[in-house]
């Protein structure tokens, strides 16, 4: 998004149910070209909106995008992209989701996950997430979840990955989410979860590779941004070789 601030963007939609609700329609417009973003934390200062009414989520855009936003999500009500795939990928993969499942391709169809944990789901394991989903997509499926997630992910690293072009559309969820679920791998990336992690989640390898928490860097902006570009940087250059070293 070119915006540099949350203040100095748009909302177009707004949504009761959360992030949950809204992390589709935000997708949605982002497979349509339109660079999108959830806020719940800041709807209240921006827009007025009572706080504490942690149900209602806004899907922001910049200015120059938000006739033709409200334009879309128009037609989106009116059911004309019922059908619409969110994008591409080069093996022909329908993608629901940052957790694609291949259509026609036995070998994507048997690739590996992993369950990428920190604290609140909010930054680091997001990151984490995104990246093996952009650069391991071939051989492994990243979720993500909290010990205690958040209300929402930070911005800060949506910014981060939007510059390093690396699509995510993930949201803060418990670890409580995936118990049952098989997992080659539950990979927790701050010493609280790794020290908090449920007992539950061992049916597969366990591994901890901790990573400094960018939120809790003080500062002004851009030394906040230069925070959460470090960590994006070392998540990049840490754990696509950890999971190729088991494939």
């Amino acid at each position: 998004m070119k915006s540099k601030s949350l203040e100095d963007l748009v909302a177009v939609y707004s949504v009761e149910g959360g992030e949950a609700v809204a992390g589709p329609l935000r997708d949605f417009l982002e497979a349509q070209g339109i660079p999108a973003m959830i806020s719940q934390e800041s709807a209240g200062a921006i827009y007025g909106f009572t706080v504490g009414n942690l149900g209602m989520a806004m899907i922001l855009v910049d200015p120059e995008n938000e006739a033709k936003a409200r334009e879309l999500l128009a037609r989106m009500e009116r059911g004309e992209y019922s059908q619409e795939k969110l994008a591409e990928c080069p093996a022909g993969c329908e993608l629901l989701g940052p957790q694609s499942e291949a259509i026609d391709d036995a070998q994507l169809n048997a690739r590996k996950k992993v369950l990428v944990i920190c604290t609140s789901n909010s930054a680091r394991s997001q990151m984490a997430e995104a990246v093996i989903n952009t650069d391991c997509w071939d051989s492994w499926i990243a979720y993500s979840a909290g010990i205690e997630p958040a209300a929402s992910v930070n911005p800060y690293a949506v910014r981060v990955l939007e510059e390093a072009g690396i699509f995510h559309q993930g949201y803060p969820k418990s670890v409580d989410l995936f118990k049952g679920m098989p997992l080659d791998l539950v990979l927790t990336v701050c010493d609280q979860a790794n020290e908090a992690c449920p007992i539950w989640l061992g049916s597969g390898k366990r591994s901890h590779v901790g990573f400094e928490d960018p939120a809790k860097v003080e500062g002004s902006e851009e030394q906040k941004l230069s925070a959460f570009r470090e960590c994006l940087k070392l998540i990049r250059a840490t754990i696509p070789p950890l999971l190729n070293s088991l494939d």
